[in-house]
């Protein structure tokens, strides 16, 4: 029985021993880091390093739904050693510590105004044509509401929420919340009581092919705002330790997006081959892609804005969004420091 007992503890020692040196926090293999990404444009960024998993073979790469990628950089022991998140939550969550910092934008806005059947074009110069109008917002009290609602401002131009009373005001510009996901898609028909929507692709795209014309885009959010060249959308963060600990991963991985954006543009890259490599990354394997084969194509890439600019380049447009979202929301989304930003 003794010898039982001892070989029984050796065994025990020997597999903790195993699962201690192939895991390490949260369950994770400690000889990889990982990123964890929100599916839609932020994934199709990473797609490449996805299809082939040895490009950046030390990084783990996570596909998330877009709604929970704040709960990996976030708690005691967040998850994610990279992130690649909305620039608004990523320095609301972690501009204010020192655990993370952000590396660069990685996406510079997805985002579109489309129209009814016999509506205008809108660009700066007609703004205030929408003026007494009613527009559809999907996902009002993100970065799609807020960007739309910066540019109006901006340009002086008066709005209001109008989706609990349905009333319209006709020296403003009548917001109304749309849902998210497929419930909101739904209601962009060309029976909809709105003249206008705030889109993002590839459902842009999808709704002026699927109606024929008759929900057409009518102008692009990244014009209509600043000087017209988009704006930080989605940034790339990676913890502090791991900048200072595995410094060459970081530079491979920072590195990678110039291919990355090449590669997704190249004819010879089939947007299957694009969707087989952001699903095989899903964490939830019966999570509803943002993108399949039949939704995307080179336009909606081309919408995407995927473009990687490195921290020093583009922190003065980070830091003049932050402000303007934060002028439209009672300063809800902290301040970007300048120490956030890792200038390496």
């Amino acid at each position: 029985m003794k010898k039982f007992l001892t070989a029984f503890l050796s065994a025990m020692l020997l597999l903790s021993a195993l699962f201690t040196f192939g895991c390490g926090k949260n369950g994770q293999d400690k000889n990889k880091l990982y990123l964890y990404v929100p599916d839609g444009a932020p994934a199709l960024s990473v797609a490449r390093l996805l299809n082939d998993k040895g490009i950046v073979e030390d990084v783990n790469i996570n596909v998330v739904s877009a709604s929970t990628i704040q709960t990996f950089v976030t708690g005691e022991n967040p998850k994610a050693d990279f992130a690649i998140m909305p620039v608004n939550a990523a320095v609301k969550l972690l501009a204010g510590k020192e655990d993370y910092k952000l590396l660069g934008t990685v996406t510079n806005g997805n985002l579109f105004l489309m129209k009814q059947a016999g509506e205008q074009d809108i660009t700066k110069d007609n703004l205030s044509s929408l003026v007494g109008k009613k527009i559809g917002v999907m996902n009002i009290t993100n970065v799609p509401g807020l960007t739309f609602k910066a540019i109006l401002s901006d340009a002086g131009i008066s709005y209001v929420d109008i989706t609990e009373t349905g009333i319209v005001q006709e020296d403003k510009v009548n917001l109304i919340a749309l849902p998210a996901g497929q419930d909101g898609a739904k209601l962009i028909v060309p029976s909809s009581d709105c003249q206008y929507f705030v889109v993002a692709e590839p459902l842009a795209t999808t709704k002026q092919n699927a109606t024929n014309g008759k929900i057409s885009v009518a102008g692009s959010l990244q014009v209509l705002y600043g000087e017209g060249n988009g704006y930080p959308q989605a940034v790339l963060v990676a913890k502090t330790e791991v900048i200072t600990n595995h410094k060459a991963v970081v530079d491979a991985l920072i590195n990678s997006f110039k291919d990355n954006k090449e590669w997704l543009t190249n004819q010879n890259t089939s947007a299957e081959t694009i969707v087989n490599g952001v699903t095989s990354g899903f964490i939830d394997k019966d999570m509803a892609p943002t993108f399949t084969a039949k939704n995307l194509n080179a336009t909606v890439i081309n919408n995407c804005a995927i473009n990687f600019t490195p921290a020093k380049d583009c922190m003065a447009d980070v830091v003049t969004y932050i402000g303007k979202l934060n002028a439209i929301s009672n300063n809800a989304w902290g301040i970007a420091k300048e120490e956030f930003f890792f200038i390496g």
